[in-house]
């Protein structure tokens, strides 16, 4: 079953960025990414289950989404869910 995050191999989604760019757009997708790290080190849930969590984002709304917003839904999900 392929997900909305299975591309490899498609055409049509832009030409990949050139190096030396910033690596984040904003402020809030660099706490995104630290924050992910922070709950993996922790050990509140794993990179797979990370993973596995942003590929139930359903596809329209997927797509949609700028790509550290797909990580924000997923962590928001993932620690909503735990105890």
């Amino acid at each position: 079953m392929a997900y909305a995050n299975d591309v490899g191999g498609m055409h049509g989604f832009g030409e990949l960025p050139e190096g030396g760019g910033p690596t984040f757009e904003s402020v809030w997708e660099a706490q995104t990414f630290v924050l992910n790290q922070a709950f993996v080190a922790a050990g509140a849930y794993t990179l797979d289950e990370f993973r596995a969590t942003m590929e139930r984002i359903p596809p329209a709304e997927y797509y949609a989404m700028p790509y550290y917003e797909r990580w924000l839904t997923a962590l928001e999900h993932l620690v909503g869910e735990r105890p």
